[in-house]
């Protein structure tokens, strides 16, 4: 490893506790993190989704400003700077995309600018893990040192996850969140519809293009139900190269709306990502304890 800072890649996996991660990296001595845990300026360029982006930091912006407005009426110093960086970093985003295929060199800039004598910069944006690995190739090169991470989640716990925050965004007014996430749910485990969902979760897929597109000393593939606790923590750190910093409390995956799902639909969700559990244990060997506890349903 050189002396020069690395960068980490969190590819995800959506929903997969990779907001605990960026809170723990952010609050590293070692690490300089901005303030947009999820920058997506690979999956925009690839997948042309310019407008699309521009607008998700557009209307970021808007609420960043109002509530730096509140925070100046309540005299409230040090938030409204801190929300000022938050602006400026999203300004800075904009205009790095505008670059389109032309801005990696800015992005990188902008990972490192103001690191000082820290020893690593980050990007954690699950979206990534759909790229090409063409274009995950490309990442793993564009500095002398890129390393990837990719975290693996229970896959029916992911699911369901997945599922709840896509049911709160497109519910109509007065429809039931629990009535729209079972909807879903229905429709990608026994109609195979709703395709956007299920790529997020493919590990298959997904850890394969990883390990044919980035160097394997550069690559970390760990559960979330171990990664931020104990030989877990150690591990991610060494891999890292930052000091082994204890965690205050445990990490936590956002859980969103609270909604349990029936034994039934555990079931068929169990059996539905039965090929996903069925790799990742020929692969890694043993399952966590919540894994194991579904892959039981199947």
């Amino acid at each position: 490893m050189s002396g020069d800072p690395a960068i980490m890649i969190c590819v995800g996996a959506t929903k997969a506790g990779t907001s605990s991660l960026y809170r723990y990296l952010h609050d590293h001595p070692d690490c300089h993190l901005r303030s947009i845990k999820e920058i997506h300026y690979f999956d925009t360029v690839e997948n042309n989704d310019y407008e699309f982006q521009f607008d998700v930091f557009s209307r970021l912006r808007t609420d960043l400003i109002q509530r730096q407005d509140i925070a100046k009426k309540n005299e409230n110093k040090w938030k409204t700077e801190n929300l000022q960086r938050q602006i400026d970093d999203v300004d800075e985003m904009v205009r790095i995309l505008e670059l389109g295929e032309e801005g990696v060199s800015d992005y990188l800039f902008y990972l490192l600018d103001g690191i000082g004598d820290k020893k690593l910069a980050g990007d954690i944006t699950p979206g990534y893990g759909l790229l090409s690995e063409e274009r995950l190739r490309d990442m793993a090169h564009m500095a002398p040192d890129v390393r990837f991470v990719f975290m693996m989640r229970d896959p029916v716990d992911r699911l369901w996850s997945h599922v709840r925050m896509q049911a709160s965004r497109q519910r109509r007014p007065g429809e039931e969140v629990a009535v729209k996430a079972k909807r879903i749910m229905n429709r990608v485990v026994n109609r195979e519809l709703e395709k956007h969902i299920a790529p997020r979760g493919d590990y298959q897929g997904i850890v394969e293009k990883l390990k044919r597109a980035v160097p394997e000393d550069k690559l970390l593939v760990g559960f979330t139900e171990d990664l931020l606790t104990g030989e877990g923590l150690k591990t991610l750190c060494a891999f890292l190269g930052i000091a082994d910093k204890p965690v205050e409390q445990e990490p936590h995956a956002h859980k969103g709306v609270k909604l349990q799902l029936s034994d039934k639909q555990r079931h068929e969700a169990a059996r539905f990502l039965a090929p996903q559990y069925a790799y990742v244990e020929k692969t890694f060997g043993e399952l966590p304890a919540r894994w194991q506890a579904n892959m039981a349903r199947i």
